[in-house]
């Protein structure tokens, strides 16, 4: 019975490890990449930069219309006639125009496109940033004109003072002679 014990003892220490290494073969598998040819890497990068003329918001990558098949089948074939990137880029633009491409050109007055957003960011910030300014500020000015607001006079605070001695007085109760006596002095000051 014993030898039993220490067999399970010994099954147990090795779990641990055989999870490890079981782990360590999955994550060599899933980060394994396979090298793709020159052509085909190049030919999907384009693919996500061209858009499908027919399909709104949809490159050529990720279109199965027709037509998007076949611009996947020019752009390979421009691809391995030792046409560039570019030259490919052309080629779709003349055809289609520049709305072809996912991201605008960088020149002339498709630079608009490209500030505009970056101006908007800015100034939301910018308008962000005062606005919470002034909140901060008119709150702090509301809150010193309350405490301006709850400010007491000496005579009142002596009337309260006296009120709760008699309140937490053994004798009880404050007196109604009390309490009247400093409603009289209210009255005679406004």
């Amino acid at each position: 019975q014993m030898e039993e014990c220490v067999d399970r003892r010994a099954l147990f220490e090795w779990i641990p490890i055989a999870v490890l290494v079981a782990g360590l073969v999955i994550l060599a598998a899933c980060s394994r990449t396979l090298e793709l040819p020159e052509i085909e890497r190049r030919a999907q990068d384009i693919n996500r930069v061209v858009m499908c003329p027919v399909c709104p918001g949809e490159s050529i990558d990720q279109s199965q219309n027709p037509l998007a098949l076949q611009m996947r089948a020019i752009v390979v074939e421009k691809l391995a006639v030792g046409w560039s990137d570019g030259d490919i880029y052309d080629f779709f633009v003349e055809r289609y125009g520049p709305r072809v491409l996912l991201n605008p050109p960088t020149s002339g007055v498709n630079v608009v496109v490209w500030i505009v957003p970056l101006i908007g960011v800015i100034m939301m910030a910018g308008l962000l940033f005062f606005v919470m300014r002034r909140m901060v500020r008119s709150n702090r000015e509301q809150l010193e004109e309350t405490a301006l607001e709850i400010r007491i006079t000496d005579k009142e605070k002596d009337r309260y003072f006296r009120h709760i001695e008699v309140v937490l007085s053994a004798a009880g109760p404050a007196s109604e002679a009390g309490i009247e006596d400093g409603e009289d002095e209210e009255r005679d000051d406004s």
